[in-house]
């Protein structure tokens, strides 16, 4: 027979001994990743840092490299990023030797400054082009029929996935 002592310390060892469950998330592993103290390395040094696509289909993309290139892209070595030679090759041969890759794709990197600036002019200029159609459109209102613009733009970075139902 148990008494209500005996009771009371069997829920109280059993609270103590029970292991707080943590909740663990999946998330899918994101090939183009950065770590995030390689990250914080060269955000300190006022750098920033991209993939530049380098091939398509097994054949040098060019263009776009030298385009990248133009723009002030520089291919990042891997005695700058040791932290991701695990997840990463270097290429040994052909026009992009000593690039850090994954894939068909280049780590670069390129003053924030730059990229700032880049970006920066090409908000402007967005911004111009959508004042002169909105300008345009304004002028062809009339008051028979008053043309009103309550469009508001949105951004957004990166595809968005698309599932069919």
């Amino acid at each position: 027979m148990t008494t209500r002592n005996e009771i009371r310390s069997n829920t109280n060892r059993e609270a103590k001994t029970r292991e707080v469950e943590e909740e663990y998330v999946f998330e899918e592993p994101d090939a183009l990743s950065i770590p995030d103290s390689v990250q914080a390395r060269f955000d300190s040094e006022d750098m920033s840092l991209r993939w530049i696509r380098i091939s398509v289909k097994g054949q040098d993309d060019i263009t776009n490299v030298g385009k990248n290139q133009q723009q002030g892209w520089v291919f990042v070595t891997p005695d700058e990023v040791p932290e991701m030679a695990i997840t990463s090759f270097v290429r040994e041969d052909g026009r992009y030797q000593g690039a850090v890759c994954r894939g068909d794709v280049a780590l670069a990197k390129k003053p924030t400054a730059k990229v700032r600036a880049r970006q920066k002019f090409y908000e402007k200029k967005s911004s111009d082009m959508m004042d002169a159609v909105n300008a345009q459109l304004m002028k062809s209102s009339d008051s028979r029929m008053p043309i009103s613009n309550s469009s508001k733009s949105v951004t957004t970075r990166g595809r968005q996935p698309s599932f069919q139902d």
